[in-house]
């Protein structure tokens, strides 16, 4: 019997077992499992073979020591209490996995101080890169783990750096279809609730917003926290200080959500008295009462982008930026 066949089964395979089955050196199977050249197809094809008949997984660690890459990655997102951001998490996590990538999560709370001591602490597990919903909207305070060799995508962000790329969505054009939706409801007044943690570079929803008003109308926007309580209170004084108010844009979908609230507790009906266009389509607007017309954000599309620019990036390769993800009205009942 081989020492190949007297391997005990329970044991995880190594790469002198593969070397072993195939009767090459350990050292080709290395390169052949590293992509390293200086083999031929047909020996490629007998290593691959005996991997996939030994399952043979390479030691990460070891690996890295040659590629000097971990093949991990890391999302950082602002906030998880927004169902938005979880999804959009799910779907890195399913493209990093296609990419034979482990995925690290981690939430900044929005704070430039605490995103800056997340990058610190993953630093210390040397990731191949992360991507990032930057906190405050900006990039200065990234600069300096830039500078130092992290790899970044930018999501909604731009910023010039030669390890940074980003991936936007046109939030712009969606604030316009959201307008339009609602004039072309009959809207007449209409205001826009805007958030409090957008920074400069994430301003597209709201000038995307007052571009798209008529000509003549009131220019309305006011700001909060976006969360669920922060359109409640914005929209309970919005239509105390503006009462004729017919329309209403929100910065993203719990804030809808929790205008809607509010303006049922008001005794408005929505979209009779008040019409609601909110931002995102996450899965909870669609269950609400009236379900929630909203502008779309592809999720699955959103996640491969910003992998796939995160491992061309780490590769060195040519990769567009910023990657402009189209955005799409969804119609239901509240606007």
């Amino acid at each position: 019997m081989t020492d190949v066949a007297r391997r005990d089964a329970t044991r995880p395979s190594t790469l002198h077992d593969v070397a072993a089955l195939v009767g090459v050196s350990p050292r080709t199977v290395s390169r052949v499992v590293n992509d390293q050249g200086g083999f031929s197809e047909a020996t490629r094809v007998r290593v691959m073979d005996a991997v996939n008949e030994l399952r043979y997984r390479p030691n990460v660690m070891a690996r890295g020591l040659i590629t000097r890459r971990t093949n991990t990655v890391a999302f950082i997102a602002p906030v998880l209490n927004d169902p938005f951001f979880p999804e959009v998490a799910d779907s890195v996590q399913t493209a990093a996995a296609a990419c034979e990538l482990t995925l690290f999560l981690a939430m900044s709370k929005g704070d430039v101080d605490v995103e800056h001591d997340v990058l610190l602490r993953l630093n210390a597990h040397a990731p191949d890169g992360v991507i990032i919903y930057p906190a405050g909207g900006g990039s200065e305070h990234l600069l300096s783990h830039l500078d130092q060799g992290m790899r970044m995508v930018l999501i909604d962000t731009e910023v010039d750096h030669p390890n940074a790329v980003s991936v936007v969505s046109n939030l712009r054009g969606g604030a316009g279809l959201a307008v339009e939706r609602l004039v072309q409801r009959g809207c007449k007044k209409l205001a826009m609730i805007a958030s409090t943690k957008s920074g400069p570079t994430l301003h597209r929803r709201e000038s995307g917003f007052l571009d798209a008003l008529p000509a003549g109308m009131e220019r309305i926007v006011q700001a909060i926290d976006p969360t669920v309580e922060g359109g409640y209170a914005m929209a309970s004084s919005l239509i105390e200080q503006h009462p004729d108010i017919d329309g209403i844009f929100a910065y993203n979908d719990v804030v809808a959500i929790g205008a809607i609230q509010a303006l049922q507790a008001s005794g408005r009906s929505v979209p009779g008295d008040v019409a609601i266009v909110g931002c995102d389509d996450i899965e909870m607007g669609s269950v609400v009462t009236p379900a929630l017309t909203t502008i779309r954000i592809d999720r699955e599309r959103l996640g491969n982008l910003a992998v796939r620019a995160l491992v061309a990036l780490v590769e060195d390769k040519p990769v567009d930026s910023p990657s402009v993800l189209d955005v799409e009205l969804v119609v239901r009942e509240s606007g």
